[in-house]
Order: structure tokens, then sequence, then C-alpha cells
């Protein structure tokens, strides 16, 4: 942990940062998120990914803190339902409460629909601050032999701005806590 603290605002940026260009996958899996905004933002880069034709089908994941209205993946899913994404083309996960049970139950999921042995690359899409994580996370639950590819959404805290906000400021200090932590305790690699 002490590296953490010893980190420049750079280096913390070139860590957690990702933002691949979008190729051709199987699956475009967007994650949850602990506000509104967040969540909206991150279920409609899936959808434009979607309608862009990068993916066949698209899985929300998140039961999560916002579920005492009801769970983050349902919410996701009447955005996307709303944005124009078939029913039948939607995954819904919505149990999960972390992004370890977000990858844990997905996978789940997609093996009680037979559909994980044809998935070979998965977009995964979440902000970019989280996408570090997100792809450690896949790595460590998902099977080896997957591709990911991180298309996360250009709102909220980004890459250029998040040191002029507070707010952003302490997001990405506690991820990069996070992230380490995990990866301290063997959760993910990376």
């Amino acid at each position: 942990m002490l590296f953490v603290m010893t980190m420049t605002n750079e280096q913390i940026t070139d860590l957690l940062f990702i933002c691949e260009q979008p190729i051709p996958a199987d699956l475009a899996m967007v994650f949850g998120a602990d506000n509104e905004t967040e969540l909206r933002h991150r279920v409609t880069r899936g959808v434009q990914l979607y309608q862009d034709s990068f993916v066949p089908r698209l899985m929300v994941t998140g039961g999560g803190v916002l579920a005492s209205t009801s769970p983050e993946a349902d919410r996701m899913r009447e955005v996307a339902l709303d944005l124009g994404v078939p029913p039948e083309r939607l995954l819904v996960e919505d149990t999960s409460r972390s992004t370890i049970e977000n990858a844990t139950y997905s996978m789940r999921l997609l093996e009680e629909k037979q559909l994980l042995a044809d998935i070979k690359t998965i977009i995964l899409v979440s902000s970019e601050w989280h996408m570090r994580r997100v792809r450690a996370t896949m790595k460590a639950v998902f099977p080896q032999s997957m591709k990911y590819v991180c298309c996360p959404g250009i709102e909220g805290c980004t890459r250029g701005g998040w040191t002029e906000s507070e707010s952003c400021v302490k997001k990405i200090k506690l991820e990069l806590m996070l992230y380490e932590t995990f990866r301290e305790t063997g959760a993910i690699a990376d």
C-alpha cells in the first residue's frame, strides 16, 4: 500500500484509466454503478456498441448499492430497452453487489444459458477509471482463453480531468486503494 501513496497523478492515470477501440466481439458486459448518472452513462455506451454492430448481445450486471429501489441491472435493462435494444438481445444479472460478484454471477448466467462456450471476446463497459480492476477481475474469474476489450463511457471522471474535481479525486484514490488491495490479496491478477 505504501507504493500507492507515493504515486503521482500521472502514474495513477496510466495505471487505472483504460480506453480501447471497440472491435467485433461476442458480448458487451455493462457493469453497474453507485449513482444513477454513471449507471446511465455506462449502459448508454453499451447500447451504442450494440447499435454500431460491435456485439450481438448485451449483458447488464449489478444488484448493487442502488438496489434499494430496484437492482442496478434492472434499471440498466429499462434504459437499454428504451434505447431500442430488443429484449431477446439482453441478459440481466441483477444480484451481484461487487465487481467480483458481477464477474462470477455473470459467468454462471452465461453457463446456465449455454452461451459461455461460444464467447471468445467480451467488450467490458464501465467507467474509464474502473476498467483496470474490471479487466483484472474478469481475468481472474472467466476462462483464461477469453479476450477483453475495455470500452468505457466517456463521461464523468475522465482521464484528462479527474484531478480538477474534488469528488473525482476521492473516487480515483478509493479505486486505486481497492485495486491495490484486491491485487495484494490475490483476488485479482493483472
